[in-house]
């Protein structure tokens, strides 16, 4: 099993988790599912083809831990927007323009909708993923020369660092050999809090297992799974 880490760094990230309706929340740490997104952007996976679940499952298949990494200076908070949608189009307009019309559940026009949005503000992490070489190195690849945009979340969440995607013999080797090529980084991530992935002893659930993105005419059942997760400190419990 080899290891690939690479570097988060953002003014802004959202992890939608628990998202719905207006409220569009974000998780303290990336989710997988938004993990595996971002690299089947990178890759040029279009989530509306008929096999992209296909494609999806060895990214899916690599075991992912996140690594919160401290800000210096900054420590990380939490920031709430808001948005407005559906206002301005023109009921006479094309039909692709009135697809954009917030309906309600009767089908009538909504009107403009106000979102509220939480984004975190300044953070930063490590992203590990651990399985095949082969799979890693296409990964990597990706990464470094991306076929689609890369984003943390929202496209409003743009990189404020190069990801710097970094290949080892495991999952320490990888990280100690990522902060070293960060500037102003120690060689070890001190008082991190690591999210690792645990099916067997996971002490908590998160529904970010991903199965596919697009719904391909019902031959997938949900779009995501349940997976184990252990919070801890990677010098402690």
């Amino acid at each position: 099993m080899t290891a690939l880490a690479f570097y988060i760094d953002a003014p802004l990230q959202a992890w939608g988790l628990t998202s719905k309706f207006q409220y569009r929340e974000t998780n303290a740490f990336p989710t997988k599912s938004a993990i595996v997104g971002l690299v089947a952007a990178a890759m040029g996976i279009d989530k509306h083809r008929p096999d992209e679940a296909e494609h999806l499952r060895p990214l899916a298949a690599l075991s992912t831990t996140v690594v919160k990494l401290p800000k210096e200076r900054i420590p990380t908070t939490r920031l709430s927007d808001f948005h407005t949608v559906g206002g301005g189009y023109d009921k006479s307009a094309s039909l692709r323009e009135k697809m954009s019309i917030p309906k309600k559940a009767s089908g009538a026009a909504f009107g403009t909708v106000i979102t509220h949005r939480s984004y975190l503000n300044d953070a930063a992490f490590a992203v590990l993923l651990t399985g095949e070489e082969a799979t890693l190195k296409k990964v990597q690849a990706a990464l470094e020369n991306p076929v689609w945009g890369v984003w943390f979340g929202r496209k409003a969440c743009l990189p404020a660092s190069p990801l710097t995607p970094t290949l080892d013999s495991d999952r320490e080797a990888a990280l100690a050999a990522l902060l070293t090529r960060l500037p102003g980084r120690e060689p070890a991530p001190l008082e991190a809090f690591e999210y690792q992935e645990d099916s067997e002893n996971g002490v908590f659930h998160q529904s970010d297992q991903p199965v596919a993105f697009g719904r391909h005419h019902g031959a997938v059942p949900a779009p995501y799974r349940s997976r184990g997760l252990r919070h801890h400190r990677p010098d402690g419990d």
